[in-house]
């Protein structure tokens, strides 16, 4: 008895910390929303747009260049973002080192470009049934790991 009133209250619980949270459109979100939403995490958002037209998020942290890039839209609405940070080494990364990284790492995975410059890249669903806590979350994730990226590719 004792065990299913513990539940109950836990699941109570869980509700109403549901219930306070933000939600995000089940269709997505805008690039003006993302970048409204990085200025909010106290960053400075640019919006800029790929070479075929697909709009994203610049930014920066510590030093640090990063994008918020979108996918799967539709009508201008997002239902995934993507967290990325690349860096131009002196010296090519070797696959091993990027595989290495693969191996170890449960969120976050880098791949090498053909100079041998590593991408990390963090994805994200935000609808249906996505927050702005959870967004947040995410991004609280990918931000840990930016010393540990820093320190395995030897990046100053």
């Amino acid at each position: 008895m004792l065990g299913r009133l513990l539940a109950a209250a836990a699941a109570c619980l869980t509700f109403a910390g549901a219930a306070d949270a933000r939600p995000i459109s089940d269709k997505g979100m805008t690039v003006e929303e993302i970048a409204a939403w990085v200025k909010s995490t106290g960053h400075e958002p640019k919006i800029s747009k790929t070479d075929a037209g697909q709009p994203y998020v610049q930014s920066v942290t510590d030093g640090i260049n990063f994008s918020v890039d979108l996918y799967d839209c539709t009508e201008n609405r997002c239902r995934a973002v993507q967290f990325v940070a690349g860096f131009d080494l002196k010296e090519p990364m070797p696959l091993a080192k990027a595989n290495e990284w693969n191996m170890r790492q449960r969120y976050l995975r880098v791949y090498v470009d053909d100079n041998g410059d590593p991408t990390f890249i963090y994805d994200a669903n935000v609808a249906p049934g996505g927050t702005y806590e959870a967004l947040q979350d995410d991004f609280d994730v990918f931000l840990q790991f930016l010393p540990d990226m820093i320190k395995h590719i030897g990046w100053e």
